[in-house]
């Protein structure tokens, strides 16, 4: 029970500040930030999701060809490559939502970046 009241409690503490940045925005907005954030969460996702792979093939080839790590490392290639394949069709998606409900990018003006450098 006490489980349940912590997911809770996180859920509500991770939503909040959705609640006050949705403060004078519309609806579209609201869905554009969080299609935003789940797309930096996908790239993170993918980042993390290549650094293992190319971490279980050099596991792979450095260890002896009748070991048991070998195999484990074989599998973990396979699982990273299943994995790439749902991050990608998730990352598709968001993009899917993004396109259909036309919120268009939350990326920033070239404009706005400039003052962020020292000239």
């Amino acid at each position: 029970m006490k489980i349940r009241n912590y997911i809770k409690v996180s859920l509500f503490t991770l939503f909040i500040p959705f609640t006050s940045f949705a403060a004078g925005k519309t609806l579209k907005d609201v869905l554009g930030m969080v299609a935003g954030y789940l797309d930096i969460a996908l790239q993170l996702l993918i980042g993390l999701a290549v650094v293992y792979f190319v971490y279980s093939i050099v596991k792979y080839f450095i260890s002896p060809s009748s070991s048991e790590n070998r195999k484990e490392a074989g599998s973990y290639v396979m699982w990273s490559l299943i994995g790439f394949a749902v991050i990608v069709s998730l990352w598709g998606i968001v993009n899917l939502l993004t396109s259909t409900f036309n919120l268009g990018s939350n990326a920033p003006a070239w404009s706005e970046m400039q003052s962020l450098f020292p000239r």
